[in-house]
């Protein structure tokens, strides 16, 4: 990642550097472009001055252009060396050409003498004047009764180009240094902490779940790393649940089998009298039975949790359909001391599984009788509002601590938290109805105080 940075770095600096020669280039022209034109305006300007001085000329065939030009060339000489001095030009000259004559009107004619006469208008040449090289220009302005000429010469260039291109390379060069230094420290930096990082991943990749990022600053790589821990503290947490969920099953696994084997070996061992026979028999088939459901349970949380069940959900009437569940429970109920209640309405359709929503009723109504003592509630409720249809299960057990609401759902949770007033079921099922919950497009809640019971509720849309 750093050699990539500072690959980028090195990149942007060359770009800046070609930016620079690109940008010097042309402003270089721009600037001899801007300084040309301002040139010959000064030149326009200065032609039409002497144009308006030569305005009373007479040049009929007979005229003596020499004679009247005398009389004005005093004044045309000022307004040149008005012209050089405002400009800061070495040598401005002027000549009035006519009938193919060309008559000073300057001091001077050395530059017009030396410029081309081919010299197009709005050119600039380089001359040499008595050793001393100059750049010079020209502008022809047409008149009624003839042509001035102004030619303009300076041996300073344009503009002072040359200091204009050196802070402007200065600028750049300064910029690509401070680029290569900043973007240099920048990778460094980020490199330590992408090493940080990097770090941290190789650890969990290696079983440490215990590893984090370092986290410092506040942009993009801080939460890229705050990110990552939190994803490695669910990991952690996911792995110390399967740990514990792996340990629980183990222990509920061998309780049953520990009870099977004592009496096989009983049996075996014809320690077992002909009279008790029937007693060790309804034993076995209770814990084969206990053993069958946890196994049972487990496979399908499995199969819920690898997405490898499938649902076939069909229009039912929910409380049509869990009514005869209820019933099936009441004889049990009875049996253990507690009253089962129904209370349902029929008409509330929804679109669902009718095996699966009949394991949903079937493991809440299950969780109740676990932890409802003798004379105490059961109630089952159906219900249809607000668009949905709501399945509520409520008992007069023990309770449950706000604090252990939101973990209510999660594996063995209540089953380890709370001791049941009888041993049955896996523990796996609030677990089971919240998958199966979720897979139908339902929702799962549960609702309790500590000594008051809890209610079970939950919905599917209508």
């Amino acid at each position: 990642m750093t050699r990539r940075i500072v690959i980028g770095t090195v990149i942007v600096a060359i770009a800046m550097a070609a930016t620079g020669v690109v940008a010097f280039a042309y402003v270089d022209r721009a600037v001899r472009t801007e300084a040309q034109n301002e040139l010959f305006r000064q030149a326009e300007a200065t032609g039409a001055l002497i144009e308006a001085e030569l305005a009373d000329l007479d040049l009929a065939p007979r005229a003596r252009i020499e004679t009247q030009l005398r009389k004005v060339r005093i004044e045309t000489a000022r307004v040149l060396e008005r012209a050089r001095v405002v400009g800061g030009h070495e040598i401005v000259e002027a000549a009035f050409v006519v009938r193919g004559r060309s008559f000073p009107l300057s001091t001077t004619q050395e530059l017009i003498s030396l410029l081309p006469p081919a010299l197009a208008e709005r050119d600039v040449v380089t001359v040499d004047v008595d050793g001393t090289e100059m750049f010079a220009t020209v502008q022809r302005i047409p008149m009624a009764k003839g042509e001035v000429v102004v030619a303009i010469g300076r041996t300073a260039p344009l503009l002072p180009i040359r200091q204009l291109n050196r802070a402007l390379l200065a600028a750049v060069a300064v910029g690509v240094i401070l680029i290569v230094i900043l973007g240099t420290g920048m990778a460094g930096r980020i490199g330590r902490r992408l090493e940080g990082l990097e770090d941290a991943s190789q650890r969990i990749a290696e079983g440490d779940l215990s590893a984090r990022a370092p986290v410092e600053g506040n942009d993009e790589i801080t939460a890229v790393a705050a990110s990552f821990n939190d994803m490695a503290e669910n990991l952690e947490r996911t792995h110390r649940r399967e740990r514990e969920f792996l340990m629980s099953v183990g222990h509920d696994l061998r309780t049953p089998l520990t009870t099977i084997r004592g009496y096989a070996e009983a049996l075996d061992a014809g320690d077992v009298r002909a009279d008790d026979t029937g007693r060790v028999a309804g034993i076995l088939h209770a814990q084969t039975d206990r053993l069958s459901r946890l196994v049972d349970d487990i496979m399908l949380l499995a199969r819920i949790e690898a997405k490898e069940f499938n649902l076939e959900p069909v229009q039912i009437d929910v409380g049509a359909h869990l009514s005869q569940i209820v019933d099936a429970f009441e004889q049990r109920a009875t049996a253990l001391g507690i009253t089962i209640t129904y209370r349902g309405r029929d008409g509330c359709i929804s679109e669902l599984d009718p095996d699966r929503l009949a394991q949903v009723c079937n493991n809440l109504i299950e969780n109740a009788l676990r932890y409802t003592p003798d004379g105490g509630d059961v109630t089952v409720e159906v219900g249809c509002d607000d668009g949905s249809v709501r399945l509520e299960v409520s008992d007069t057990g023990p309770g449950i601590t706000a604090a252990d609401l939101e973990h209510v759902f999660d594996r063995l949770f209540v089953a380890q938290r709370y001791r049941p007033v009888r041993r049955e079921g896996s523990g796996l099922g609030l677990t089971i109805v919240k998958e199966l919950v979720d897979a139908m497009g339902g929702t799962a809640g549960v609702a309790s105080e500590p000594g008051k019971g809890s209610k079970f509720t939950v919905r599917f849309p209508r």
